[in-house]
């Protein structure tokens, strides 16, 4: 039976003296869970949080009212708590909880976290990272890796994280940055498959594929269209086999895709064409679904995470608060994702009042 979330957070070690400390570190980072699922973002607001539900808070969780603990605990922990143990203790929990089934779509992507800038005025800037993986159909993070940009790449986050889950039998979109030969072969020995987009950043590969696409008959098309706030777009899909010339170094790969879009948007017309290299065997309509799918990880994490949980405009700046805020926000919205919520605003509104309930998705 998988472990509940509360027993994940009894696995952080506290940075704390333990000499004077009142509350334990758990019930600090599950109270500022509760009041993440409540919409409660900012240590104000998490004040009032406190303030409105300090009793309930009490009975619920069996402590003395004066070992509730106030906002301004909340922000010393998040400060100072060493975000790397948080991530390892949400993957551990994301591993157990967070699972999809054979087949299922993921996409590999990072996103930055803007409040974690430090030079803004400098060419090269440096920030927190976070790399995620996302599964298109359930709409859950199934793992995250944060690295500092000026440490470690992207690429290297993406593998580091493919080694922690360990995931098998689903299938990875990537986009043109993972296009790396060793990230594609530790997928495949892994037991999944990949599509990824491929640009000029692998000159070679790009110019055979798009010879081949050029000069070749493709072994399958799929065309569909579609009409969606105001944007008409047809895709083509195309399917070919393998480029001879292609470096042989590419072994895992099995076709080459080319995704022609047009259409009118905004009044103007459009037309956009992509390479993309995979696995998988010609199979133009789930291929199709893999590639439109990709984006799911920009729509319903990234998006949600700037906007609806104000990740870009965050207060939390000092220390790793930052970091550890938009960890804890990454658990919240999977516990609703998991409860069956798809619109995290709707399981906020719904359940924001309703401590117990939202005490039980912890348990």
């Amino acid at each position: 039976m998988p472990k509940n979330l509360i027993y994940y957070l009894e696995k952080i070690p506290d940075f704390r003296n333990a000499r004077g400390r009142r509350h334990q570190l758990p019930v600090v980072l599950l109270i500022t869970i509760l009041a993440i699922m409540s919409g409660e973002l900012g240590y104000q607001a998490m004040s009032r949080f406190l303030e409105r539900h300090r009793r309930n808070l009490s009975r619920l969780l069996g402590l003395p009212i004066s070992r509730v603990p106030s906002a301004s605990v909340i922000r010393r922990v998040l400060i100072g708590l060493n975000y790397k143990e948080v991530e390892k203790q949400l993957n551990k929990w994301l591993k157990e909880n967070a699972k999809v089934p054979q087949g299922e779509w993921v996409s590999g992507d990072g996103k930055a976290l803007k409040n974690t800038v430090c030079n803004y005025d400098e060419a090269q800037q440096e920030f927190f990272n976070f790399v995620s993986f996302f599964s298109h159909q359930k709409g859950i993070v199934m793992g995250v890796k944060v690295m500092n940009n000026k440490e470690i790449s992207e690429i290297h986050a993406l593998e580091n994280l493919l080694d922690i889950l360990d995931i098998k039998g689903v299938t990875f979109s990537l986009d043109a940055l993972h296009c790396q030969k060793k990230t594609l072969d530790k997928i495949v020995d892994k037991g999944n498959n990949y599509l990824v987009k491929v640009k000029n950043n692998q000159k070679n590969l790009f110019k055979a594929i798009e010879n081949q696409c050029r000069t070749q008959e493709p072994l399958k098309v799929y065309q569909e269209k579609d009409r969606t706030r105001g944007r008409e777009v047809h895709r083509r899909v195309e399917v070919f086999s393998l480029p001879v010339e292609i470096d042989p170094k590419w072994q895992s790969a099995n076709c080459v895709i080319k995704v022609t879009r047009q259409g009118r948007r905004e009044g103007y017309d459009f037309e956009r064409t992509g390479y993309y290299l995979t696995s998988h065997y010609p199979n133009c309509r789930h291929l199709a679904l893999g590639i439109r799918g990709h984006w799911t990880i920009e729509n319903r994490l990234h998006w949600v995470k700037d906007v609806i949980q104000n990740e870009d405009r965050s207060p939390q700046k000092k220390g790793l608060a930052p970091i550890n805020i938009s960890l804890l926000k990454t658990w919240v919205l999977t516990l609703y994702r998991l409860e069956g919520y798809d619109s995290l605003t709707d399981g906020i509104d719904r359940n924001k009042h309703n401590i117990p309930y939202l005490l039980s998705l912890c348990r």
